[in-house]
């Protein structure tokens, strides 16, 4: 059964907000975020100051969502036009999701928002919206985003000495990712998804080894080579859309 979390975006930087409302927005400006100087993105690879940052406080599949912009009679321009939506695993290095386009509020008292993307099952801890454009406004504004969301796991343990190396790239990887592994003939290459489930099992008879991700969800997988020796090496995998 999925757990619907609600998220009040009034709050920057990690901390998160039950909303208080599931259906419309009204027009006050108490129930909004609203940004007018700019701050260092935690993401160092953006140049956009406008940002708010949500620590979930665990690790949760992300379904679909829905989105309220800022709906402030009079303001509207404001509102945010475009997003780009991070996310990441611990709060430094940051996985591009995409951008978003919302529409500008009516400024009315029964605003209902607009469906936003399914995230199709991501695992993350931490999601970064930051604002790319807003509707012409001053400042930078949003109300608040609902996800249906499930709690995951991201706890497979991966030892802290490794007995040996391997090449793995690209990393992260989207549909095809290769495992380099010198005199690997006769290894076993294991693959465990966040949950820590084994989804992928390959005897290794060639130097190099490809993994097929075309149907792996995003996230953060374990690779693990155990070799004839029983001897053990693991990386991490990030898969991306």
């Amino acid at each position: 059964m999925k757990k619907l979390f609600t998220i009040l975006l009034a709050t920057i930087a990690g901390v998160i907000g039950f909303a208080q409302c599931d259906g419309s927005h009204n027009a006050m400006d108490d129930m909004s975020w609203l940004s007018c100087t700019g701050t260092e993105n935690p993401n160092d690879s953006r140049i956009e100051e406008h940002w708010i940052m949500y620590d979930l406080g665990g690790f949760y599949h992300l379904g679909e969502s829905h989105f309220w912009n800022y709906n402030q009679a009079g303001d509207t321009e404001n509102g945010i036009a475009t997003i780009a939506i991070d996310y990441s695993e611990d709060g430094v290095n940051w996985t591009w999701w995409g951008d978003l386009n919302l529409d500008e509020a009516p400024g009315s008292d029964s605003y209902y928002g607009e469906e936003g993307p399914d995230f199709d099952g991501l695992l993350t801890k931490y999601l970064l919206l930051t604002v790319v454009a807003n509707h012409g406004g001053p400042c930078y504004g949003f109300s608040e985003m609902k996800i249906d969301a499930e709690p995951g796991v991201q706890d497979v343990d991966e030892p802290t000495v490794q007995a040996f190396e391997f090449g793995l790239h690209p990393n992260p990887a989207k549909d095809l990712a290769s495992v380099q592994i010198e005199n690997g003939f006769g290894s076993q290459l294991s693959l465990y998804s966040p949950t820590g489930q084994m989804v992928r099992s390959i005897y290794v008879t060639t130097q190099v080894t490809r993994i097929d991700l075309t149907d792996f969800a995003p996230g953060v997988y374990l690779v693990e080579v155990v070799g004839t020796d029983g001897a053990r090496a693991t990386q991490r995998l990030t898969v991306v859309n």
